[in-house]
């Protein structure tokens, strides 16, 4: 019931200060009820202000309490609650450091080397010998001069016979040159094929095939063992199937 006051009126100044009272109380009172709350409602969960175990009412008296008694409270127990003041503004979510750092870092561009003609060759050494690298034929060369009667062994020879800038070449298609006659007949004889040829001085140059023809092992084929004006090459072997006839290569140097 309010206090009346001798005008038989009610004493709003005192309703206020109570009301002022409870105010300052109400952060003390409001910490206790969490941290009752958190400690399960036992009184050992609440400290006093002083810091040692108190009863369940921990007293303030009128004025007296105020925020520094609710921080101590909430520093000395035994399970610590936190209880915002305000509500929490937006989150603002920083972006990862490895994205950011991908943005910034440019893709590395691979490098391009530039390898003259000579540098990319495959370094071919020795005398007197010939490599076709897509035929597999890796052989020496002996020398079959123009005045010898006897038959050719299975070698591969240069002919004495033929004349200036053309290195001529022949062996047996059963034989040392039977990847060319096989080459022949399965299609794998090309324009451009690759012939390496390392002389008795140990000059290595390679040859390209230009084209080929099959002819009958008469003179009339002379022109495949003449001269040329440019340096070449000729490879000879036998086709057929009594090897009645010779398939004739013709090739051009380009280094």
């Amino acid at each position: 019931m309010p206090e009346i006051n001798p005008t038989g009126s009610p004493d709003r100044s005192a309703g206020n200060a109570r009301h002022a009272r409870f105010a300052r109380l109400r952060p003390f009172l409001t910490a206790i009820a969490a941290l009752s709350l958190i400690g399960g409602g036992t009184a050992s969960s609440i400290l006093a202000v002083d810091g040692r175990a108190g009863s369940a009412g921990v007293g303030a008296t009128g004025s007296g309490a105020s925020a520094s008694a609710v921080a101590t409270v909430a520093r000395n127990a035994t399970s610590a609650v936190v209880i915002p003041n305000r509500r929490p503004g937006p989150v603002t979510q920083t972006p990862h450091r490895d994205a950011e750092h991908a943005k910034t870092v440019k893709a590395a561009k691979p490098k391009t080397t530039h390898r003259s003609p000579a540098a990319s060759r495959p370094t071919y050494r020795g005398t007197n010998h010939v490599w076709i690298p897509s035929l597999g034929v890796n052989r020496s060369v002996g020398f079959f001069s123009c005045s010898r009667s006897a038959e050719p062994s299975n070698y591969v020879y240069r002919w004495g016979c033929a004349g200036r800038n053309n290195v001529y070449l022949l062996g047996h298609a059963w034989g040392v040159f039977k990847p060319l006659h096989d080459a022949y007949y399965n299609g794998r004889l090309r324009a451009g094929m690759q012939v390496v040829y390392a002389d008795g001085s140990g000059r290595v140059h390679a040859y390209r095939v230009q084209w080929w023809k099959v002819v009958a092992p008469t003179t009339a084929a002379s022109w495949a063992w003449a001269s040329l004006s440019r340096p070449g090459m000729t490879l000879q072997t036998c086709i057929g199937s009594k090897s009645q006839y010779r398939l004739m290569v013709r090739l051009s140097r380009v280094w």
